[in-house]
């Protein structure tokens, strides 16, 4: 894997932070104020209250891993596509992973965690500002476990990191301008409108598409079923027992 690939603008300026409560919640902070230039990345080492999808948490010990957000302006999409860009998100961080970790299969499981074969790698909390124009600004936020070889914390036991799929330690700045490239080569894939491509490839390393798998609701029911593809709205569909169903964050959970 080659290292330091240049960006055009993806962390060409970085606020980095020793300890944060969360990169994101500086990040859009920044934005109340000011309008940062298109990818200003804000990071920490020790990021103390990560934000997952939906309230839940991300955990991180000092210093191992990646924790970070990017702004981005992408006036270009509609409110009702912002699904393309979780998609192209996404696509990039899995790409990442999968040229440090080349022999090892590297998902997308819905809608945007990354999976090294069925443990978590990586997850990704976008936060829109939404105008009646588009989408006025982007903050992306991104932790990947590189170092931490021990994961203690409730709901993270099927949690992995580079470091215990390849047995290597890393140079986490040297891999934050990686992940910039791939990040900006997918951001500017999306831009160009190649949207049958990028969903196209999201579907190619979806977790669990079109395998027999058992899923759970909120309220504790369980059920087996297919994965058909992804709505427009970008809900999840599921076949179970003929009957086509659609699910939103939080609406169904993997068994």
């Amino acid at each position: 894997m080659v290292f330091n690939k240049n960006t055009l603008f993806i962390g060409k300026v970085i606020h980095h932070f020793e300890q944060l409560p969360s990169t994101n919640t500086y990040a859009i902070d920044l934005l109340s104020k000011n309008k940062p230039s298109e990818g200003t990345v804000i990071s920490t080492s020790n990021q103390v209250a990560g934000k997952g999808q939906h309230g839940s948490i991300w955990e991180s010990l000092m210093a191992q891993n990646i924790t970070l957000s990017v702004i981005l302006y992408p006036t270009f999409l509609l409110p009702k596509h912002q699904f393309w860009l979780s998609q192209a998100v996404a696509l990039a961080v899995r790409d990442f992973v999968a040229d440090v970790l080349p022999q090892e299969k590297v998902f997308i499981k819905w809608s945007n965690d990354i999976y090294v074969n069925d443990k978590k790698i990586a997850g990704i909390l976008i936060q829109n500002s939404i105008n009646r124009n588009g989408i006025a600004n982007s903050v992306i936020g991104i932790g990947l476990n590189v170092q931490q070889a021990n994961f203690e914390f409730k709901g993270q036991r099927r949690a992995t990191s580079l470091f215990l799929e390849k047995q290597e330690t890393y140079n986490i700045d040297h891999l934050k301008y990686e992940l910039f490239w791939h990040l900006e080569s997918r951001y500017l894939q999306l831009k160009a409108n190649k949207i049958q491509q990028i969903q196209s490839d999201y579907m190619d390393v979806l977790y669990k598409y079109e395998i027999l798998h058992r899923y759970e609701l909120p309220n504790g029911e369980r059920f087996t079923g297919t994965i058909q593809g992804i709505a427009p709205n970008g809900k999840l569909v599921i076949n179970s027992e003929g009957e086509l169903l659609s699910f939103g964050i939080k609406e169904v959970k993997f068994l």
